[in-house]
């Protein structure tokens, strides 16, 4: 059994933490993201999901970019990410 193969099993394929640290701190630093700590962010086995509530769609999709950009700038390995937010006034799927 190869060390690839038990760390798809165990995890250990991305660094969990770093991805959080690395994302918080761009959308914290970011002075166009009007509300950054009412956004949420979890991050398993490299998925990070970013949920919250926001104004408009333009805000919803400049929070993903910059997510994106700082981990491509960083160049850490990730799996995907997944935009929860949602806008206000927005109906909840039932």
């Amino acid at each position: 059994m190869t060390i690839s193969r038990l760390t798809n099993w165990f995890g250990g394929k991305y660094d969990d933490d770093r991805l959080l640290a690395i994302v918080r701190h761009a959308i914290d630093a970011d002075p166009l993201i009007a509300e950054p700590a009412t956004l949420t962010v979890t991050v398993k086995k490299g998925v990070i999901t970013i949920d919250g509530v926001v104004h408009r769609a333009a805000e919803k999709d400049r929070i993903e970019g910059v997510v994106r950009n700082a981990l491509r700038t960083i160049g850490i390995k990730f799996d995907r990410v997944v935009n929860d937010l949602r806008m206000v006034n927005q109906p909840q799927p039932r």
